[in-house]
C-alpha cells in the first residue's frame, strides 16, 4: 500500500514539475518574442519584457499543471 501511495505522490510531483518546466520555458520564449513585436529592442525592453513575462508566468504555470495531462492524453488518442 506504501508502495502505491509513493507512486501517486511521485505521479503528481512530476505533474506539477513538468508544468512548472513548460509554463516557465514557453512565458520567457513568448513573452520575448511578443515584446519584441510589439514595442522593438531598445533600453527600455528589458523592463518591458520582465513585466510581461511574469504576468504571463502567472497564468502559463498554473495552465500547464491543469491543462497538461488533457493535452497529452489529446495526444495521445491522435497518434493512434
Amino acid at each position: 500500500m506504501y508502495r502505491v501511495l509513493q507512486e501517486q505522490v511521485n505521479g503528481v510531483k512530476l505533474r506539477i514539475l513538468t508544468g512548472l518546466v513548460m509554463g516557465t520555458l514557453m512565458s520567457i520564449v513568448m513573452s520575448a518574442f511578443i515584446t519584441v513585436v510589439n514595442t522593438g529592442v531598445d533600453a527600455g525592453y528589458a523592463g518591458r519584457w520582465f513585466k510581461a513575462w511574469f504576468l504571463a508566468w502567472l497564468i502559463a504555470v498554473p495552465l500547464a499543471v491543469v491543462v497538461g495531462p488533457l493535452a497529452r492524453q489529446m495526444a495521445e488518442r491522435l497518434a493512434r
